[in-house]
């Protein structure tokens, strides 16, 4: 979090991070994603994007990342120039006041990372039915997408679940 503090109030620009190919962003209420776009942009090699939840502080200078203060029309992303070929999302579904709101960034991830192979959702919850209907929400949430090869997975404590993203929309196996 640190890092995207300095980041975000540094007069310099953003350097070029060529060996990045890991990133772990933590998730923090009060801490916005404001330089992430510009981390985003400056990382070529980043091939793994972990999140460690989706909370965040909702500003509109999170730039195109997500959908804290914006309209999706306005929206051109740096998501879909992004080399990222997985993201992980640890911690889903823990508050589940946003569950919503985590869907819609996940469906916004989906549809605008063209080279997106896979992405993990580490659900935390004791019950095979919460896994199962959140599994099924987000089968029928997904419309279209940017990578039409990607694999989403569900994996909770009890239950993985694997889909493979299609032009239609999730299929589940």
């Amino acid at each position: 979090m640190v890092l995207f503090q300095v980041l975000t109030y540094s007069c310099d620009a953003i350097p070029i991070f060529n060996n990045l190919t890991h990133l772990t962003i933590e998730s923090n209420p009060r801490v916005g994603w404001q330089s992430v776009p510009g981390l985003l942009k400056n990382s070529p090699n980043l091939e793994t994007l972990i999140f460690q939840g989706l909370i965040h502080k909702a500003t509109y200078r999170c730039g195109d990342v997500c959908l804290c203060k914006k309209p999706r029309k306005e929206i051109l992303s740096c998501l879909s120039s992004s080399p990222v070929k997985v993201i992980k999302i640890l911690k889903f579904g823990e508050n589940s006041d946003d569950m919503e709101k985590q869907r819609e960034q996940i469906k916004y991830f989906l549809e605008t990372m063209p080279n997106l192979e896979k992405m993990i959702l580490y659900y935390n919850t004791p019950s095979v039915e919460d896994v199962t209907e959140v599994s099924s929400r987000l089968q029928r949430l997904v419309s279209k997408v940017a990578s039409s090869t990607c694999i989403v997975q569900l994996i909770s404590d009890n239950l993985s679940l694997s889909s493979t993203v299609s032009t239609n929309g999730l299929l589940c196996f």
